[in-house]
């Protein structure tokens, strides 16, 4: 099993609302992609290293083709050019063996 962790600033003057409207538009849209498995989506609870990234985006994989096969996906395209791309400063991804 791989984890796939993905740690999102988001661009300065992105409401809150926005913020929301983006968790909820990646969990759908991620969520879809048939090698996905339980996929989580929240805001940090405030303490040091989340104030730099507050949004994590966690989902799990079967094995490193599937993630492959994730990272090519149409919608997970979709997601990073549409719906993340606009609204990011930073990210950072993290993969690990479970």
């Amino acid at each position: 099993m791989i984890c796939h962790i993905v740690l999102v600033r988001l661009k300065q003057g992105v409401s809150e609302a926005d913020g929301r409207e983006f968790m909820t538009r990646a969990e759908r849209l991620l969520g879809s992609i048939p090698a996905v498995r339980n996929l989580r989506i929240g805001r940090g609870l405030g303490v040091k290293s989340e104030r730099e990234h507050p949004i994590a985006i966690v989902m799990d994989f079967e094995d490193e083709t599937a993630l492959e096969s994730y990272q090519i996906h149409p919608d997970h395209q979709r997601f990073v050019s549409d719906i993340l791309g606009p609204i990011q400063d930073d990210k950072r991804v993290y993969d690990y063996r479970v």
